[in-house]
């Protein structure tokens, strides 16, 4: 609409340019219709268009609504027409090999994905059982954890009142200055954990208080 409104304001604008110039009315009314005329062809050329698209599509809708209800009548063996049974029975060996084409087609996706990982750092797709990616490079054996270093039990000397950690032979603690009074040879030493100097039993395999593994000193 915005084109013929244009095409006519442009027209009009030439009829007085023509009045106004030459005095020619009758030419510029002329060549005002002729315009008219090509805006209207150009709307009904447009118009006739559409329509054609829309029959077209009604068209192509019916036609294969026809179609499967001549496959329905074949499927039910109401169809007695040579050319039709033809037709209907390729149709049908075609919908067979889909169906064949299709299984195969997922089985196939199935044997890719079990064939096929990801790398961990750059995501690239890798064939199962590969050391190495083929993209970055990265190693894509797993790792196993790194198996923990038992502690080992050793026998600590502590001030009875801080709790300081005393060198062997140590008479007076060195942070508070109580008299330390030395154990004798028969009694039985104390163990405590390297991890974390939690006192353990002699005989004890792990940490009571951070679940270490232990190993008696030599």
């Amino acid at each position: 609409m915005s084109d013929i409104i244009d095409s006519l304001k442009q027209g009009a604008n030439q009829v007085l340019s023509n009045i106004d110039q030459e005095g020619h009315l009758k030419s510029a009314i002329e060549g005002l219709r002729t315009q008219w005329s090509e805006v209207e062809r150009r709307r009904k050329l447009g118009q006739l268009g559409n329509q054609i698209k829309t029959l077209q599509t009604e068209m192509k809708q019916l036609t294969e609504a026809l179609g499967l209800q001549v496959l329905s009548l074949y499927d039910a063996g109401k169809i007695s027409h040579p050319e039709l049974a033809r037709l209907c029975e390729r149709i049908d060996e075609l919908r067979s090999e889909i169906t064949e084409r299709r299984t195969e087609l997922n089985e196939l996706k199935a044997q890719t994905a079990t064939m096929t990982s990801q790398c961990p750092k750059c995501q690239a797709q890798v064939t199962a059982g590969s050391e190495f990616c083929p993209k970055c490079g990265a190693s894509l054996q797993i790792q196993p954890p790194p198996a923990s270093t038992p502690s080992q039990t050793v026998t600590r000397l502590r001030c009875p009142k801080c709790k300081t950690v005393l060198s062997k032979g140590t008479t007076f603690c060195p942070t508070c200055g109580v008299k330390l009074k030395m154990p004798s040879s028969a009694s039985t030493p104390k163990h405590f954990c390297a991890s974390c100097g939690a006192q353990i039993g002699a005989n004890a395999q792990f940490c009571p208080a951070c679940g270490q593994p232990v190993t008696q000193a030599p």
